[in-house]
């Protein structure tokens, strides 16, 4: 079960419609969410969030995470991605309905470790404000429907799904880090020291 430190705030106090949270599933909470007209902000420090919209109807919604912002319309199954540690502040005009799956960064690494072979130092989620995606679409129905039957050998397929899931955030959204190139040699620090005074008394 999923216990990390999650700040989140909206106008309404209203609860998930329905949420895994006390069903156990490791590595993924799904949590179906329908509010009024309003604006919220989360934080999640090592959770990435996955918003898929249910809505019958577009909303107007502005999004703003990570230093940009975006406005527009989102339609059912319109999709949005907020990587850990990221600020999200979002405002909508109507009724909203979506389905949110957050996924443990620590389980992103494990399977960018163990099924792909690949450093997770260097990867990292991209942020995505509006994308269509129908294998994320396909996974998060998948997920909501087991999330309101129960069925025998749950936490096994949910399992199953969350490593599908995380497979394919890897393959389609991940991003390398920018490496700092290391350089060895140079100045000795009381000459480097001399270097920059020198620089600042004749910068005019």
């Amino acid at each position: 079960m999923m216990k990390t430190p999650v700040t989140c705030q909206t106008e309404t106090t209203s609860s998930p419609i329905l949420s895994s949270q006390t069903q156990g599933w490791e590595n993924i909470l799904v949590e179906q969410f329908q509010y009024p007209p309003g604006e919220g902000s989360c934080h999640y420090s090592d959770e990435n969030a996955i918003c898929l919209s249910l809505a019958p109807r577009p909303v107007r919604l502005l999004q703003i995470k990570g230093g940009k912002t975006y406005a527009g319309l989102h339609g059912k199954g319109d999709i949005s991605i907020t990587p850990a540690k990221i600020p999200f502040f979002a405002r909508w005009d109507r009724d909203d309905h979506y389905l949110q799956i957050r996924i443990t960064s620590r389980f992103i690494q494990s399977v960018a470790r163990e099924a792909l072979a690949i450093n997770p130092d260097q990867l990292e989620l991209r942020l995505e404000f509006r994308i269509r995606d129908p294998q994320i679409e396909a996974i998060g129905m998948l997920l909501l429907a087991e999330l309101r039957q129960e069925n025998l050998g749950g936490r096994l397929y949910i399992e199953s799904l969350a490593n599908v899931l995380a497979v394919h955030l890897l393959r389609q959204y991940a991003a390398v880090k920018p490496r700092l190139s290391t350089y060895e040699g140079g100045l000795p620090e009381r000459q480097l020291l001399q270097v920059l005074e020198y620089v600042n008394e004749h910068l005019d």
